[in-house]
């Protein structure tokens, strides 16, 4: 799913310059939200947990296309699945092995409940934002590794508001579709609690991880109901080719059908690991070797290969775009007259480097623990952190000296950066890395963080 690249190369500024400090909450919540923008489409991995009137663990996909405003929603909850889907004229519910299109009240409930993820997918910060005006200005800014981390600072009172605000427009969504609905004031709810830790990429400015906390009571009719909840979100952005849609079918047809959310036999599971292990092979040939031809010859479905051939195109061009995308990110506080021509000259460089690269797909095999297929890969990359700091270093010392301007330093480094990167590279030693591997159908499968092997491919320290 996620192609970075994520060069390496704002952080080895950052480092190499030391020019600039730590940003400001507003400077990165502004960031943040001009990046989050941009943002075409996402895949949110959700875990958590809900104390209440009942206990459940929570853990899911959910899925937003924010310009079709498609939205999907996978939830397990101790176990039991509900998926739902909307995009504006068509609604969909699935729970167990009934299928059904959702009308009348319930369809209002579920576009509600679809709608308001989305936005707080979006851009979670904005979302609390709207019950505290002040928010950009209320976290605390860290730096860990490659992340900026914001802490929300906020006071008791601005917790509670929050939390407040939040559970009353929740308890208004929940409310669409019930026969004894019930429309609570404020004075109804309590809020008790709230956290926010928000971790932020350097380079992309993008969202990687949320976690939250919050409790709140709700009083109705003379009895008080306590919540307690917490959730982790993990994103990966632009890498859907389209929002899945449940598929609506007899209860009967779903029964005998082999179904990708069933539990499948020890025998199907190893049959399916070795599907999933041939999927990366192929995944790995379109993004690192840029070879489409063989993403359909080492792809498990054979049956399609038009198909087939569209998603490794897909593969191979949205892996150039995304590292011209984060390049250029990484440059824009310096210059904003990158042209393509740059960003090609060095992203065909960036290839070529790649393609002295070795690896093999060692293994693979389902894991209950991740609820996932993992695929070992043996990874022969070469280190990128120590090539870029090869041009970078005296450019670096030039640029204190005063000798470049800010356009003339970004000039010289995407020339030489993309002159070393057509020069031989050494590769490191073999390293193998687990690639977690889902599976969406017959024959059809997605890797959940292409960075789990595009990073030792391009290894970044």
């Amino acid at each position: 799913m996620k192609k970075i690249m994520n060069t390496g190369l704002a952080l080895s500024f950052a480092l190499l310059l030391s020019a600039c400090g730590m940003p400001s909450s507003e400077e990165l919540t502004g960031d943040v939200k001009e990046t989050q923008e941009k943002v075409k489409n996402v895949q949110v991995k959700v875990t958590g947990k809900e104390e209440g009137s009942s206990d459940y663990q929570v853990n899911g996909v959910q899925e937003f296309d924010f310009k079709s405003k498609a939205g999907y929603i996978n939830t397990k909850m101790n176990g039991e699945e509900l998926k739902m889907y909307h995009d504006g004229d068509e609604t969909l519910a699935v729970a167990g092995e009934e299928s059904t299109k959702v009308q009348g009240e319930e369809k209002k409930y579920a576009a509600a409940l679809i709608n308001n993820a989305m936005e707080f997918q979006q851009n979670p910060i904005r979302y609390y934002q709207k019950y505290d005006k002040n928010l950009l200005n209320e976290f605390d800014v860290t730096e860990k590794d490659k992340e900026y981390v914001l802490t929300f600072n906020g006071d008791k009172d601005k917790k509670q508001k929050i939390v407040a605000g939040d559970a009353k427009a929740y308890y208004k969504i929940t409310n669409q579709g019930s026969d004894t609905a019930v429309d609570l004031d404020q004075d109804q709810i309590k809020g008790k609690d709230f956290s926010l830790v928000v971790t932020i990429d350097k380079e992309t400015k993008q969202i990687k991880k949320v976690e939250k906390k919050q409790s709140y009571s709700v009083k109705v009719d003379g009895k008080t109901e306590n919540s307690k909840s917490k959730q982790t979100y993990t994103y990966t952005y632009n890498q859907l080719d389209n929002v899945t849609k449940p598929k609506v079918e007899a209860k009967s047809a779903v029964a005998s059908k082999d179904s990708s959310t069933e539990t499948p036999s020890k025998e199907k599971q190893a049959a399916y690991a070795k599907e999933a292990g041939k999927y990366v092979d192929a995944l790995i040939q379109a993004t690192v070797y840029q070879n489409t031809d063989q993403f359909v010859a080492k792809h498990p479905n054979q049956q399609d290969k038009k198909q087939v051939k569209e998603k490794g195109e897909f593969q191979k061009s949205s892996f150039v775009e995304f590292f011209e995308t984060n390049f250029k990110g990484a440059l824009s506080s310096l210059s904003s007259n990158i042209t393509d021509e740059q960003l090609n000259e060095v992203s065909s460089a960036f290839l070529k480097a790649l393609s002295s690269t070795k690896y093999k797909i060692k293994d693979a095999a389902y894991s209950d623990e991740d609820d996932a297929y993992v695929v070992q890969v043996e990874i022969q990359g070469f280190n990128d952190a120590s090539v870029l700091a090869e041009v970078m270093t005296p450019l670096a010392e030039k640029y204190q000296a005063g000798e470049l301007s800010n356009e003339q330093l970004v000039n010289e480094l995407i020339n030489g950066v993309a002159k070393r990167y057509r020069e031989p590279v050494e590769l490191l030693p073999a390293k193998t890395v687990p690639v977690h591997v889902v599976r969406n159908g017959e024959q059809d499968y997605e890797v959940l963080m292409q960075d789990e092997y595009l990073l030792t491919f391009a290894q970044q320290s």
